[in-house]
């Protein structure tokens, strides 16, 4: 394994430890359905497993962005820039579609906005859980 390899393999399971810190076992199958989903093409839990551990030595660029999307984070999350914590905290609320009363973020540390941007996340994913979306 490559240099650059590694690091988009360790990035992407930084990703996934930041999102699930005690494991789930259906992690790969839920980013391999988003990502499925995303660029218009199968991607199995096994190809997610393979850039996780840095089996992968060539990610597409679709496929990458797709990850970051998933995980709210930009494709420079991948070169190695630092996400800015406001646009994380920022981007996590519109994806969840959530909103928190008398939210005084600037006033936040940058570890805390990024802690906040976990939680809604998690709040989310539990919300979606619980109450699936029905048709009309």
């Amino acid at each position: 394994m490559g240099r650059a390899d590694a690091s988009v393999a360790t990035r992407v399971e930084e990703l996934f430890k930041t999102r699930w810190p005690r494991g789930n076992k259906t992690s790969n199958a839920l980013v391999a359905e988003f990502v499925s989903r995303a660029v218009g093409r199968t991607i199995d839990r096994q190809y997610i497993y393979r850039i996780r551990t840095g089996r992968v030595r060539k990610v597409d660029v679709p496929v990458l962005e797709a990850i970051g999307q998933f995980f709210g984070q930009s494709l420079d999350y991948f070169s190695g820039a630092t996400p800015d914590p406001a646009d994380e905290l920022q981007r996590a609320l519109q994806d969840s579609g959530l909103q928190i009363a008398g939210l005084r973020a600037k006033k936040l540390t940058p570890e805390a906005r990024h802690e906040l941007a976990r939680l809604v996340r998690e709040a989310s994913d539990i919300l979606a859980r619980d109450f699936p979306k029905t048709e009309d």
